[in-house]
């Protein structure tokens, strides 16, 4: 079933959920370059030299980029950049700030959005062998923290699912959905030194593109060190697919 996210439906659920005063600004997309970022205040929100992706994962909650499914120039590399700045007539939550930056995005940009499930490309942590790597923990906070090495990481505390999370986008280019099977948190060590380090040189391997294969090095890892490994798979996922957005914000 599609939920259909289009200005009637927002105003249905809350009709004074719109900024007093908004400017909605078209940014050159060449130097200088400040980088994206958002502040949100009691007051309202800022944000600068953003991608209308970039707006649209916030304004939902969106946090991964299979997340929304689009035009391609709604993410970088893109020539639509913005800045926005808008302020409440009175003090709101960061939630309120929010469903007022949605209603911003369908009155300037025309925005008409719904959500489908769609099956999507992932993979399954599993379990290929018992490590004494990995040591069971009563339980406690998860940390993560440098490890004893250059480019290894120290997880203290963590479950399997809570390492699948960290294992989904950026670090591989999939969601990672845990399938191991194992109860409870473990603290254990993972070393990618030995997967993107030359032994001969010292230098970092580089792949073709002039990167380092950080995907590679994490399923390498995970298979010699934690006795893990990461599956091809499809899972259902949750998308906000964007039916109709302007490049250019109606006026101020």
């Amino acid at each position: 079933m599609k939920l259909v996210l289009t200005a009637f439906v927002l105003s249905a659920l809350a009709p004074a959920q719109t900024f007093e005063t908004a400017s909605v600004k078209l940014m050159d997309p060449g130097p200088p370059y400040g980088g994206y970022r958002h502040q949100i205040t009691p007051g309202g929100i800022t944000m600068h030299k953003v991608s209308l992706g970039y707006c649209i994962r916030i304004a939902w909650g969106l946090k991964y980029a299979y997340d929304l499914a689009g035009p391609g120039w709604l993410d970088p590399p893109t020539d639509i950049l913005v800045d926005i700045t808008a302020k409440t007539s009175a003090p709101a939550t960061p939630d309120e700030i929010l469903l007022m930056l949605r209603n911003l995005l369908i009155d300037r940009f025309g925005l008409k959005a719904h959500t489908e499930a769609r099956e999507l490309r992932t993979y399954s942590l599993a379990q290929i062998r018992r490590d004494a790597a990995l040591h069971p923990t009563a339980g406690g906070e998860p940390k993560m923290n440098p490890g004893s090495k250059p480019y290894s990481q120290a997880f203290k505390n963590m479950s399997m699912a809570q390492l699948a999370r960290y294992l989904g986008p950026p670090v591989t280019s999939r969601p990672v959905i845990d399938k191991t099977g194992l109860d409870g948190a473990f603290d254990f060590e993972l070393d990618l030194g030995p997967y993107i380090l030359d032994p001969a040189t010292g230098k970092q391997i580089l792949d073709v593109r002039g990167g380092i294969d950080s995907e590679g090095a994490h399923m390498q890892a995970l298979r010699d060190q934690l006795g893990l490994a990461l599956k091809s798979d499809r899972a259902s996922f949750p998308v906000l697919v964007i039916d109709h957005i302007e490049k250019t914000p109606t006026g101020n």
